[in-house]
């Protein structure tokens, strides 16, 4: 696997629904793991529309160069005050294998040392191969959420 060396984080507006989507379409696979239809552009500008209403809520866009290969959405003081939460970290299929998804985890783990104690991933729906990327990167299995999400956690 190739070494990534620098990505990019463009925090998202409502005028990025359209290229979250584009990295939706591009990820049919995980779709179909977590069991779910690949949102319309409607249903991405709600939700992005939501996410932008609360405040611990943060997304990005990942770019490699001017390319935008993922998207990561989390939330601060999240379960508890000192915690964040990824609720999604998503390379687009065709950028994945080639190290992004561990340098977004590394550089976000860099950005949140000493602002929280705890990280922690959820897994949704049957989706093995998220559950071994998060192991990689040293979380560990935490607790099942119910039948369709999965927690992992890593002290920083």
């Amino acid at each position: 696997m190739p070494v990534v060396s620098h990505l990019e984080y463009q925090p998202v507006t409502a005028a990025d629904a359209p290229i979250v989507q584009a990295l939706y379409q591009l990820s049919p696979t995980y779709f179909h793991l977590i069991a779910m239809e690949i949102p319309d552009l409607s249903d991405v500008e709600r939700e992005v529309e939501t996410l932008l209403q609360d405040e611990r809520r943060r997304a990005y866009l990942i770019y490699a160069g001017n390319t935008p290969v993922g998207y990561l959405d989390y939330k601060v003081h999240y379960p508890e005050e000192g915690e964040a939460t990824i609720s999604l970290l998503l390379i687009a299929e065709p950028y994945q294998k080639r190290g992004y998804g561990t340098q977004a985890v590394a550089d976000l783990e860099v950005l949140l040392k000493g602002q929280v104690r705890r990280l922690y991933a959820v897994v949704y729906g049957n989706n093995p191969p998220a559950r071994r990327f998060w192991e990689r990167q040293g979380f560990r299995y935490l607790k099942d959420g119910g039948v369709t999400l999965t927690w992992f956690a890593k002290e920083l």
